[in-house]
């Protein structure tokens, strides 16, 4: 193991005692990161500042989604204020994080929307993205996003089976979504165009499990690079929403939460969480109106949680304690668990008599 001279700092130290606990290989060092092999995949964080940021452009949103926590926010819902936005996205070009403009809500649902695109795309960042649900991706809304600097997008897809997309995400036409999202790459690869670099994401649960291959086999027909589809495990929000879906399930040991080290999550008023689990905002780290975000993700909040993890007391924390996202940090799983039959036999059970959920 070879590293480059680091100053002790509080950040530092406890990123160290992260990568013992972790039993990491190869730690490598730069001025600004620490590179490292965790549990069999390559991972990377910012000694003082988020490697990825979350800005939830929106908190509103046009469904209503199996497992999706939003219909249970008790916080206000909104769109991000102009100058909040651009204040973050100038300290998120000083570090150029990996930057993403979605969280709770749709971002297509916001009047500015390509707006805050093109401002991110003037401060130069190398990586700044979105997510939509593909209801809003009509032919304009296309048409802009191929023209604009954004550099990944990505559609999120749970089925090509109308009737039971339509389950899964009630509140629209899932005809719509579908054919939306094959008319992106249409357009797209008409154009001859390359970017935004574009995925097309399956959440992996216990309803659509049988679809996952012909899923995956479906957009890669279709799909050219660097294009992508994903099939992505389960997100249980830290334990509190449609734990029933999990296709997969963590086991009982657990290590520090690696979103501690590497993740932040700005919500639309400026309240900056953790991570997913914090969705309502029920442990905010500090506000981004009144405070920088490095300062925030140096200051004591996050430091004493992160302590927590490293000595092991997680579970004391009422955020963490019943969570198992963790896992899908570390580990390359393929570990299926048993079903959940009830819930898997009334969805096929309601799509097979073509009944809809109300």
């Amino acid at each position: 193991m070879t590293t480059t001279q680091r100053a002790s700092t509080p950040m530092n130290d406890q990123l160290h005692a992260l990568l013992t606990s972790l039993d990491a290989d190869d730690i490598r060092e730069s001025d600004d990161r620490v590179y490292f092999e965790a549990f069999g995949k390559q991972r990377d964080v910012h000694k003082d500042f988020p490697l990825v940021l979350i800005v939830e452009s929106s908190s509103y949103c046009n469904l209503v989604c199996v497992g999706c926590p939003h219909k249970d926010l008790t916080r206000r819902r909104g769109f991000i204020k102009w100058d909040l936005f651009t204040k973050i996205i100038d300290e998120a070009a000083r570090y150029d994080v990996r930057t993403w403009l979605h969280f709770m809500g749709e971002p297509l649902m916001h009047p500015q929307i390509f707006d805050m695109i093109d401002y991110a795309t003037q401060k130069n960042l190398s990586y700044f993205g979105m997510s939509t649900n593909g209801i809003l991706l009509t032919e304009r809304n296309r048409g802009r996003i191929l023209d604009s600097g954004l550099t990944r997008f990505e559609i999120s897809v749970d089925s090509l089976d109308p009737d039971l997309l339509g389950l899964l995400r009630p509140g629209g036409s899932p005809e719509t979504i579908i054919a939306n999202a094959h008319a992106f790459f249409e357009e797209k690869y008409a154009r001859g165009r390359t970017h935004p670099v574009t995925s097309v994401s399956m959440r992996q649960m216990q309803e659509n499990a049988h679809e996952v291959d012909s899923f995956v086999a479906h957009w890669k027909e279709i799909l050219q690079p660097p294009d992508f589809v994903l099939a992505i495990a389960w997100n249980s929000w830290g334990g509190k929403e449609g734990v029933e879906h999990a296709r997969y399930q963590a086991p009982s040991w657990r290590v520090p939460c690696l979103k501690l080290w590497n993740m932040a999550m700005v919500l639309q008023d400026g309240r900056m969480v953790t991570c997913d689990a914090m969705y309502d905002g029920q442990v905010v780290m500090g506000d981004v109106n009144e405070q920088s975000i490095h300062e925030i993700y140096n200051g004591e909040t996050y430091r004493a949680m992160r302590q927590c993890h490293l000595d092991g007391r997680a579970a004391d924390l009422d955020i963490c304690n019943g969570c198992s996202d963790w896992y899908r940090e570390l580990v390359l799983h393929d570990n299926l668990t048993a079903p959940a039959q009830q819930t898997l036999e009334e969805i096929r059970d309601v799509v097979a008599s073509g009944k809809r959920q109300e």
